[in-house]
């Protein structure tokens, strides 16, 4: 017995507790008096039930009956702790079994948190690929659709119409541009967007969003900053991307507190040697850097908290709530390799954490190489237009040539490879991602570039899983969104540079 009780308490991970025949704890171990936290402690004499949570502890009390009443043993049960402070997925798993040589049973509660949110994790991961493949299909063939009726409106605004008309013509425009928004908060919560990552320093890009933040808040809410000395620890993000994750937050922490208050934003690195768990997922161990955006209000509700990132899940509907945002902050911190998890408490505010892996190599920080100054806006130049929507084709083709440019069109990179060895010497290419053939894009202008040295480029797509996967930070090249407006493809070849 002795050997036993040694044993018994050198285990540090797994809680122990001897059990007599009617349920009641004998003596227990420092690990499961540690697990039971704020609970009920596991005392002489104790109900061992009573450690667990109403719902659960039924189902401890029968396999505890199971185990009394001799082999075989009783299947693992999963169970909560009665301690108020653990999180809404916190869970146990209490395993019984029946003693040797005198009557009782060994209960051991093992705490299958972090192990229970992995495989969650894992689970979502495998949903988000499905919904990103998805996401993916739609976006490519609905955004080239708002792209025509986009830029047939803008056709008919340039004709200039009569006033009704003109109202009717950007309301078009409007709920085009509308639905060009809800695909992309999709590609982001499935983290299939298209990326421009630089390495940042995260204090600096915080700071600079921060005048945007106050006229954003007005006077009832204050920003209380908490960020490092410049430049701040360095991470590998899309600048515009922050800005969007920043901009939800702080509008979301606004709104948690109507009447009022401060709403904290603080930057620290931190270096974690084992993992951490967290509500909303398991942090690895490494180097990160971490966002914080905290509030004081009504908190998030135990009930909601597992499902605050669930896309279109919201309890702001009758408020205009789309049950997007969090989703999409989600979706972007995934896509930079980060994680986002959650504090709060009903009633008291919470926070969210956003964890982005530190950039340690700081040549990765090097200033992005000086390009050749941008051309005039009014300089005529040579485009080979490339897209395998007709209607789009025709809608930029006469934009261009309106602006003063001589273009040629192609349907396909084939088409468009004999037109130059035809002859036709292009200044620009602007060519769709995605087209039919061998060919898409970035190898149609990879292989015109042979060609034609010195040429510009400028990509467009509605979804590219290419320019997801790739990136396009450093490239020699100008990436354009569908839908896009007319003025848009312009600008971007009046400023497109080699």
């Amino acid at each position: 017995m002795a050997a036993f009780r040694k044993l018994f308490e050198a285990e540090e991970a797994v809680g122990l507790a001897v059990v007599d025949t009617e349920g009641r704890i004998r003596f227990a171990n420092a690990a499961l008096s540690r697990l039971c936290g704020g609970g009920p402690p596991p005392q002489s004499g104790c109900i061992a039930a009573v450690l667990f949570t109403e719902d659960t502890a039924d189902g401890v009390a029968g396999a505890l009956r199971a185990a009394l009443a001799g082999p075989p043993a009783p299947p693992v049960v999963l169970a909560r702790l009665a301690d108020a402070s653990l999180p809404p997925d916190a869970q146990v798993e209490v395993a019984c079994r029946p003693l040797r040589g005198e009557p009782g049973a060994l209960l051991r509660v093992t705490d299958v948190t972090a192990r229970q949110r992995m495989q969650a994790q894992m689970e979502e991961g495998a949903r988000l690929q499905s919904v990103g493949r998805l996401a993916g299909g739609v976006a490519h063939d609905f955004n080239n659709l708002l792209a025509a009726i986009s830029g047939a409106a803008e056709a008919a605004l340039s004709r200039q119409p009569d006033a009704p008309t003109t109202e009717d013509l950007r309301q078009i425009l409007d709920s085009a541009a509308r639905g060009a928004r809800l695909v992309k908060q999709l590609l982001a919560f499935a983290s299939r967007q298209a990326l421009a990552p630089r390495v940042l320093p995260l204090a600096g890009m915080v700071e600079a969003m921060i005048p945007l933040l106050r006229r954003l808040l007005g006077g009832r809410h204050e920003l209380g900053l908490h960020l490092p000395p410049k430049p701040g620890p360095f991470v590998r993000v899309d600048g515009s991307q922050l800005d969007q994750v920043l901009l939800n937050l702080v509008v979301n922490a606004r709104d948690a507190m109507p009447d009022g208050g401060t709403i904290g934003i603080r930057v620290a690195a931190l270096t974690l040697a084992e993992q951490r768990i967290e509500t909303g997922g398991v942090v690895p161990p490494g180097d990160w850097v971490v966002l914080s955006i905290e509030d004081a209000g009504r908190g998030i509700a135990p009930a909601d908290l597992p499902r605050i990132f669930e896309p279109f899940f919201t309890t702001r509907r009758s408020e205009g709530g789309t049950g997007l945002g969090l989703p999409t902050v989600l979706g972007i911190l995934r896509q930079s390799g980060g994680q986002v998890t959650v504090e709060t408490r009903p009633g008291e505010g919470t926070a969210f954490h956003l964890w982005f892996p530190a950039v340690t190599d700081m040549r990765e920080a090097a200033p992005v190489p000086t390009r050749a100054a941008p051309a005039a806006a009014d300089v005529p130049r040579r485009v080979l237009l490339v897209d395998d929507e007709a209607p789009l084709r025709r809608l930029a083709a006469h934009a261009l040539k309106a602006a003063g440019h001589e273009v040629r069109e192609a349907e396909d990179a084939e088409t468009a490879l004999e037109a130059v060895r035809a002859g036709f010497v292009p200044d620009v290419l602007v060519s769709d991602v995605t087209m039919p053939g061998d060919m898409d894009g970035f190898a149609l202008a990879e292989g015109l570039r042979d060609l034609v040295p010195g040429l510009l480029v400028v990509l467009v797509s509605g979804y590219a899983e290419r320019a997801v996967g790739e990136g396009l930070s450093g490239q020699s090249l100008v990436f354009l969104e569908k839908p896009f407006r007319m003025k848009a493809l312009l600008e971007a070849i009046a400023g497109v540079s080699s």
